[in-house]
Formats: structure tokens, sequence, C-alpha cells
């Protein structure tokens, strides 16, 4: 037993077992004389649930986390390239690469039976594009063993940290770089501010189509309901009617014998008395 394996498997539990399981590791150890290793597992914070689901992508896409890193990787260099028709190609691709790992983050919140809150997806988004502005916040994330939510306020000093190493390496063109530098953060902020706006007009939509989808279920559950109460009413209908045309042929059938017998009757009634035998002799 080490620290390392143990954590990946902590990591990689349903969020709700994470806590139980951290204590019992963490009792193991201890039992087997590893007091430190005890310690260090009992310290292992259980995650956030945005943080939970980015360790659970990490494990499930590792390929699209690679791709942030890689992502991360190019806007640096542009930016110490200062080649802004590509920075911004660039950030086009990082908004769609967030908006499609945040969309898969949610998937696997539905599958496990808590939906995404509007929270988790703000901190699914920062935590995503941290990861494309710190190759440091990126390696976190790849790890799988994310405990918060990362700000990627706190990583983008790193996507700009070497405009000053550029700027003093050329300064014939401080000026001119200084202002790329602040047309392209600006640029970035408008673009951060509006994926905020798209992703809450997003949370809001997805919203309103769950919110649909339950009153559509609700509609169908009550509908089937209806249907099977009416396909057990016709059932005792046809039941009721198929007794009911029995007891009707019977009736008939004692009716017409009964007239039978009145017509017989009648005509014994209207028919002239034998004659005896005296009678015919004086005839």
């Amino acid at each position: 037993m080490d620290l390392e394996s143990v954590a990946d498997e902590l990591y990689s539990l349903p969020r709700e077992k994470f806590t139980a399981a951290r204590n019992a590791a963490a009792k193991q150890a201890g039992e087997q004389g590893h007091r430190e290793l005890a310690e260090q597992i009992g310290a292992l914070r259980r995650p956030s649930t945005a943080a939970w689901l980015a360790n659970q992508l990490a494990r499930e896409q590792p390929d699209e986390l690679r791709a942030l890193v890689q992502l991360g990787d190019g806007l640096r260099e542009a930016q110490r390239q200062l080649h802004g028709a590509q920075l911004r190609q660039l950030s086009q691709q990082r908004h769609e690469l967030v908006h499609a790992l945040v969309q898969q983050a949610q998937s696997l919140a539905r599958t496990a039976g808590h939906p995404a809150s509007e929270t988790v997806t703000r901190e699914l988004v920062s935590t995503f594009t941290a990861a494309v502005n710190s190759a440091n916040a990126a390696q976190a994330v790849a790890g799988g063993r994310l405990t918060t939510a990362l700000d990627p306020a706190d990583a983008a000093t790193e996507l700009f940290a070497t405009a000053d190493a550029v700027s003093t390496s050329r300064p014939h063109d401080v000026g001119q770089h200084d202002e790329q530098l602040r047309q392209d953060l600006e640029r970035l902020r408008d673009e951060a501010a509006g994926a905020a706006t798209a992703r809450d007009d997003a949370q809001r939509a997805l919203t309103d189509a769950d919110q649909a989808v339950e009153a559509a279920a609700t509609a169908l559950r009550e509908l089937r309901a209806r249907l099977e109460a009416a396909d057990q009413a016709e059932h005792d209908a046809r039941r009721r009617a198929q007794s009911t045309r029995r007891e009707f042929e019977a009736a008939d059938r004692a009716a017409r014998e009964a007239q039978q017998r009145v017509h017989d009757l009648q005509r014994r009634l209207a028919a002239p008395p034998p004659r005896s035998a005296g009678e015919d002799r004086r005839n």
C-alpha cells in the first residue's frame, strides 16, 4: 500500500463513497503499522462536485485533456511570437474545446444521477479554461485528483508570463508589442464574457429542456395509466357483454319455447272435440 495507488483509487470512486473508502484505507494503513501513511491518506480531501466530474473525465477522456495541454502550449507559443491571428484562432479553439468538455462532464453527471447545477457548470468552465492557460493546471486536471475547481485568473499569468521577456529582447518595439498585448488581452476578456453569457443561456435552455422532458414523461405516465384503465374497462365490458349475451340467448330460447307451448295449446282448444262411438252409429 502506498499513497499514490490509494489516492488514484479513491479519486476514481463515486463521490459519495469517497469519505468512507478514505477512512477505511487510513485505518488499514494504521493497523499495518504505517502511521505516517495513515495520516497522509486521512488528509486527502473529498473532491467538490465539479472537481469530481473533472477527475472522472480525466480517466474516461484522456485524449480530450491532452488536447487541452497542446492547445495551451500553442497559445503560449503564439503569445511569445506575438502572432495575433494565430492567437485569435487558438482562442476560438479553446472556447470550443472547453465547451465540449463541459458538455461531456454534464453528461457524466446526468448518468451518475446528479445533473450539474449552474454553479457546478461555471466551475467546470473555470477549471478547463485554467487548464488551457497553465501547464501546471493542465497537469493537475490530467492527474485526476482535483479536490476543488481551478480559477483561470490564477493561471492566466502563466499564459502571459513571457510578455516581459519578449519585450526586453526587442526594445525598439516595446510600445507596439505592449499595445498588441493589451488588445489581445481585451479581446480574450470579451471572449470570456461572451462565453460566460453563452454558457448561462445554454444552462437556462438545458433547464427548460429538462423541465419539458419531465413534463412530457409525467404526461406519458398519465396517458399510459389512463390507457391501462381503459383497456381494463374494455376487457370487463366485453366479459359483461358475453355474459349478458348468453343470458339473452337462454331467455330467448325459453320465450320461444313458451310461445310454442301457448300456440300448441291454442290449437288444441280451437279444434272440435272428438265424436263418441254412439254418436257415430246414430248418424
